[in-house]
C-alpha cells in the first residue's frame, strides 16, 4: 500500500499574531503617550513635573488596557507588557531630550534607558491586567493588522494637529536646520526651557519620526500576512509618501520655501487619508463584503455624490492651504465661496450614506453598511462643525500670518484639524460605498491571513 504525503502545513500562527497584537498595542500606547507629553510639556500649559508624570503614566496604562482587551485572558498580560516596553522603546526618542539635561552626579544614560524600558514594561503590564477586566467575553475578534493601521493613524493625528500650531504661529523656521537641531542630534536637542515655536517645530520633527516607525511596521507586517497584492502596494505606497513627505519637510527648511511649506501641509493631509484608507481596506467589514455568492448593491448614485464630496474637500484643502500659508484676501474669499459647495456636497452624501443602513439590513454586506451608514452620520456632524470654526476663524481668528495670541493659534489649528477628519472621513464612505456598488464576485479577495 503506498503512503501518500500529507500536505504541507503554513508555519504556526500563533507566534506571529501575537507579536503582531504586541505591536499593533505598541504603537496605540505610544500615540496615546506622546499626545499626553505634548499637552503636559507645550509651555502654553505650565504642567508642574509631577502631575506630568502622572498624567503620562496613567495614560500608559490606559491605553495598554485598552489595546490589549482584545487579545483575551491568555494573552492580555502578555500583549499589555510587551506593547508597554515597545511604547517605551518608540520613547527613548523623546528620553533622549531629558538625558542630554544630565549632570556630574545623576546616574548614567544607559541606567536611565534601561529604567525607562523596564518602566514601560511595567505600566503596559499592568494595564495588560486591567484589560482582561474591561475585555469581553463571546465577541468577534478584531484583525491585529486592522488594528494597527488604527494605531498608524492614531500617531498621525497628533501630527497633524502640532503641524497645524507651527503654521498658526509662524514658526515653521524656528529651527533654521535640518536634520540637526540647532548642530545637534535630534533626538537629544534639550526641549526643557525652549521657546514655544522652537518646542512646535521640533515636536513636529520628533511626531514625524513617530508617524515613520508606525508606517514601517504596518508595511512590514502588511506584507507579511496580508494576502491581497494591491493592499501590499498600498501599504508600501504609504510608507514611500511618509519618507518623501519628510525629505520635503527639510527642504523646507533649508530653502525656507513657504510654497514648499504649503505643499507640505496638503500632502500631509493627503497621507492621513491614505493610512486611513488602508485601515478601512483591513477592516473586517471591508473583507465581508466580497464574501458570498451574491447580495445587494448600493446605487451607482451613491458612489457619485461620495466621491464628488471627496474631490470638493480635496479642492478646499488646497486654497485653505493657500490661505493659511500666503493670507491673501483673493484665497480667503474663494476659500469661503468653495466652502459652500463642500457644505452642500458632503451633508447630501452624508444624508445618502445614512439610507444605505435601510437597503442592506442582512447578508454579508451589512456590516459594511452599517459602517458606511456611520460614516455618513459623522459627515453630516464634521462637515456642520467645520463650517461653523471657517467663520469663527475668519472673525476672530486674526489676518496676520502669525496668531497675535494663544486662542487665535488654537482656533486656526481646530479648523484646520477639523478639516483633516473631515477628508479622512469623506475618504472611509468613498472606500466603502465604491466596495458596496461592486457586485460581489468583482469585490473578491478580501482574505487576509491575520487573526
Amino acid at each position: 500500500m503506498t503512503i501518500s504525503a500529507a500536505p504541507a502545513l503554513p508555519p504556526s500562527p500563533r507566534r506571529a499574531p501575537t507579536l503582531l497584537a504586541i505591536t499593533a498595542s505598541g504603537f496605540m500606547i505610544s500615540a496615546v503617550v506622546w499626545t499626553a507629553w505634548f499637552i503636559t510639556h507645550i509651555p502654553w500649559t505650565g504642567v508642574a513635573s509631577p502631575v506630568s508624570l502622572f498624567l503620562i503614566a496613567g495614560s500608559w496604562v490606559a491605553a495598554a488596557a485598552w489595546s490589549s482587551s482584545a487579545a483575551g485572558p491568555a494573552r492580555g498580560p502578555v500583549v499589555g507588557l510587551g506593547g508597554g516596553l515597545l511604547a517605551a522603546a518608540v520613547g527613548l526618542l523623546l528620553l533622549g531630550s531629558k538625558i542630554a539635561h544630565l549632570g556630574d552626579d545623576s546616574p548614567a544614560a544607559p541606567l536611565i534607558i534601561a529604567g525607562f524600558l523596564a518602566t514601560g514594561a511595567f505600566l503596559g503590564g499592568v494595564g495588560g491586567l486591567f484589560g482582561n477586566a474591561i475585555g469581553r467575553s463571546g465577541t468577534v475578534p478584531t484583525p491585529w493588522l486592522f488594528r494597527l493601521a488604527v494605531a498608524a493613524a492614531a500617531c498621525a493625528a497628533p501630527l497633524l494637529f502640532v503641524g497645524g500650531l507651527v503654521t498658526s504661529t509662524d514658526s515653521g523656521m524656528a529651527v533654521p536646520d535640518w536634520p540637526n537641531t540647532f548642530g545637534s542630534n535630534m533626538f537629544l536637542y534639550p526641549l526643557t526651557g525652549a521657546a514655544t515655536d522652537i518646542f512646535l517645530e521640533h515636536s513636529h520633527r520628533l511626531f514625524g519620526t513617530l508617524v515613520g516607525l508606525a508606517t514601517l511596521a504596518l508595511m512590514g507586517w502588511t506584507l507579511a500576512v496580508e494576502s491581497r497584492r494591491w493592499v501590499k502596494a498600498w501599504a508600501v505606497g504609504i510608507f514611500a509618501f511618509i519618507c518623501l513627505q519628510g525629505v520635503l519637510g527639510g527642504s523646507r527648511v533649508l530653502a525656507d520655501s513657504r510654497a514648499m511649506a504649503m505643499i507640505h501641509g496638503i500632502s500631509a493631509q493627503v497621507i492621513f487619508a491614505g493610512i486611513v484608507a488602508l485601515a478601512t481596506f483591513l477592516s473586517p467589514a471591508f473583507g465581508a463584503a466580497a464574501d458570498g455568492p451574491d447580495g445587494a448593491v448600493v446605487p451607482k448614485r451613491v458612489r457619485v455624490v461620495v466621491t464628488s464630496a471627496l474631490h470638493a474637500v480635496l479642492l478646499q484643502l488646497v486654497f485653505g492651504a493657500l490661505y493659511r500659508h500666503t493670507r491673501s484676501t483673493h484665497a480667503l474669499w474663494t476659500h469661503a465661496v468653495v466652502a459652500l459647495l463642500v457644505l452642500a456636497l458632503v451633508a447630501v452624501a452624508g444624508f445618502m450614506a445614512i439610507g444605505v443602513r435601510r437597503a442592506m439590513v442582512d447578508g454579508p454586506r451589512a456590516p459594511l453598511a452599517r459602517a458606511l451608514a456611520t460614516s455618513g452620520w459623522w459627515l453630516v456632524a464634521v462637515v456642520g462643525i467645520q463650517f461653523l470654526l471657517g467663520w469663527v476663524a475668519f472673525f476672530i481668528g486674526g489676518r496676520e500670518r502669525e496668531a497675535a495670541s494663544i486662542a487665535q493659534a488654537l482656533i486656526r489649528t481646530a479648523h484646520q484639524a477639523n478639516g483633516a477628519l473631515l477628508l479622512t472621513v469623506v475618504t472611509a464612505a468613498t472606500v466603502m460605498a465604491k466596495r458596496l456598488s461592486m457586485p460581489p464576485a468583482r469585490a473578491g479577495g478580501a482574505d487576509s491571513r491575520t487573526d
